[in-house]
């Protein structure tokens, strides 16, 4: 097989899994030329090849980024960012950060999520029809990055363009990148001006006022803290459900199941992150000379992760091909693994299983009204997925089906 990842025609619709099915087969270390980076990189496909290279920082490091264009870079000696950090500055800086995205704190959001996504239906549920992504996941995403920040709204909004854009473009010296990177430094310059002023018990007033390592936060690594949290809560919450419904829509049989047992929420969640990851890759850097699966890496040599492909394989999980929301075990890697496991993996969860259950109980028909479209790529994005999602239901089916359950407890 013709193997080019880099190709962002395999991306248009999705993720190549057939390309990811035989490189696992048959060369799952397979060194991949980049002409536009240079000089390439190692892709790994298997499960355990990727649970290994991402559970050794030592050997395979985050630093001087996470992505393959070799001119994101970002902070210096003083300022880091968390996701291009090694041990023991990535520790530090993680323990800071853990109770912002904790479990304690998002459990403490659930009664304010429930209401924001009961809300957000609310806002389409009589129209019949709406597109997916704008109207439900991504303002999801974007109210509930807002709210756990204390932003507006509306500014999330913009903020969430900028993330859409500096995820699918790996430069950010040049072209949408780099605007993106502006709006992102101006809404930063504008919240480091309020919450370094203020007083009080709010997370990027915290922040603001906090230390890591013993190092005050100035507005640099201010600056870089409110893009991770921004950037890490946004476009993959809003991938992860709109993929989702795609993936039960077109598994009517899983979806009836769910209909049937809302209990299957949660492991339906799992399933549909394993399914299909809204983050594509992620990559280390070798920092001596090692092997992978007995495939010598040079010391420099960039290795690269593709989620998609540890998630089917058959090593792993049984009938990997299978979209099977009764899964009973599914160690996926959509979260990545080891020191860099996704701090705000228990907010998405809970958004993906609030959203879920909100949307089975309010559109219990809801249905594909025309074919996804995927964003137009230029380059290998290392997080994608659609751009638009027609889909209709019945209007205000959840008040009809409670008038009528109602009805029938009065008839009775």
């Amino acid at each position: 097989m013709e193997i080019n990842l880099l190709d962002p025609a395999l991306f248009s619709g999705g993720q190549p899994y057939d390309v990811y099915r035989w490189l696992r087969e048959h060369d799952p270390v397979h060194w991949h030329d980049d002409p536009k980076y240079g000089p390439g990189f190692w892709a790994l496909t298997r499960h355990a090849d990727i649970r290994a290279v991402e559970s050794d920082s030592e050997t395979f490091s985050s630093e001087p980024n996470t992505v393959l264009a070799t001119d994101t870079v970002m902070g210096d000696e003083t300022h880091r960012h968390l996701i291009f950090s090694d041990p023991p500055h990535h520790t530090a800086h993680r323990k800071f950060l853990s109770p912002e995205l904790g479990l304690p704190r998002v459990r403490r959001s659930h009664e304010q999520m429930t209401q924001l996504i009961d809300d957000i239906i609310d806002a389409v549920i009589e129209r019949g029809e709406c597109d997916l992504v704008s109207d439900i996941s991504g303002r999801l995403a974007s109210f509930v990055i807002a709210d756990l920040l204390g932003l507006d709204r509306e500014e999330a909004l913009e903020l969430f363009w900028a993330v859409e854009i500096l995820t699918r473009a790996n430069s950010r010296t040049e072209g949408p990148g780099a605007r993106a990177l502006q709006v992102f430094a101006e809404h930063s310059a504008q919240a480091w001006k309020k919450f370094s002023a203020a007083d009080g018990d709010d997370t990027l007033t915290r922040i603001a006022h906090g230390e890591i390592g013993g190092v005050p936060v100035d507005e640099q690594q201010f600056a870089m803290d409110f893009h991770l949290l921004v950037n890490a809560g946004s476009d993959t919450s809003r991938n992860a459900v709109s993929t989702g419904v795609i993936a039960l829509l077109q598994h009517p049989r899983q979806h009836r199941m769910l209909l049937d047992d809302p209990g299957l929420v949660p492991g339906a969640v799992e399933e549909i992150l394993r399914w299909d990851p809204p983050i594509i890759y992620q990559r280390r850097t070798a920092t001596r000379d090692t092997t992978i699966a007995g495939t010598p890496i040079a010391e420099g040599d960039k290795v690269v992760s593709f989620y998609g492909a540890g998630n089917r394989d058959p090593e792993v999980f049984e009938q990997p091909e299978t979209f099977d929301i009764t899964r009973n075990t599914n160690p996926h890697l959509t979260f990545g693994t080891g020191r860099h496991f996704c701090l705000g993996a228990h907010l998405a969860r809970q958004e993906l299983v609030l959203m879920f259950t909100a949307l089975l109980a309010r559109m219990p028909d809801l249905r594909l009204a025309g074919q996804p479209s995927w964003h137009e790529l230029d380059e290998l994005p290392a997080v994608n997925g659609p751009a638009r999602v027609p889909v209709e239901f019945t209007p205000g089916a959840r008040t009809q089906q409670l008038q009528g359950e109602q009805a029938n407890a009065i008839d009775g």
